[in-house]
């Protein structure tokens, strides 16, 4: 992989993070677990009920979408540049509860290394990823609101606007609740409020 991809893939190291936890009590809960359990019902109810949903739901919710992540990515950047220059103790120092762990190249060892992170770097990796598939998200819907749909095979249609439905829906779940564990994870961590 070249350098430069690896660079621009760097927003989804967030991804990569894991801990000593289980898988039922990681933060995979609220990427993959809770963004599919909402997903599934609704896109059942899109793909079963017929007229449940508008005609042109897609279009609709997309716009609508769109509107609310234009509001949304500004506040997980001004997050991202807070925990990146923010002063206060015990930002630097590892997470408690669990060992936030990333695998990175370490040019000392020549190897891949695990390096467990540290509360100012976990949330930076959190809110940059956020921030950064929010504006990917915007780009692709100022991209994908320009296409012609009209051009596009019939069969081919079909299938593709019930994917996109279905695309959609996981991905606003997994931002919400990806968002919702960030708003949480400020309250616990930073202001120290532990079970």
């Amino acid at each position: 992989m070249t350098w430069w991809i690896r660079e621009l893939a760097a927003c989804f190291r967030f991804l990569t993070v894991s801990g000593d936890r289980p898988f039922w009590q990681s933060k995979r809960v609220y990427e993959i677990v809770v963004p599919f359990a909402l997903t599934a019902p609704i896109a059942l109810l899109y793909l079963f009920v017929d007229g449940l949903f508008k005609d042109g739901f897609l279009g609709r919710f997309l716009d609508l979408l769109f509107q609310f992540m234009v509001f949304v990515v500004p506040f997980h950047l001004a997050a991202l540049a807070a925990f990146a220059t923010f002063e206060r103790q015990g930002l630097d120092e590892p997470l408690k509860g669990t060992n936030a762990e990333v695998e990175i190249w370490s040019n000392k060892q020549n190897s891949r290394i695990v390096k467990t992170l540290t509360l100012r770097q976990y949330a930076s990796l959190m809110f940059g990823y956020l921030c950064s598939i929010g504006v990917i998200f915007i780009i692709a819907y100022l991209f994908l609101d320009s296409i012609n749909t009209e051009v596009i095979p019939s069969v081919m249609y079909l299938y593709l606007y019930p994917v996109g439905v279905i695309c959609s829906l996981f991905f606003v779940f997994h931002y919400a609740t990806l968002t919702a564990y960030a708003i949480t994870f400020l309250f616990e961590k930073i202001n120290k409020i532990e079970a």
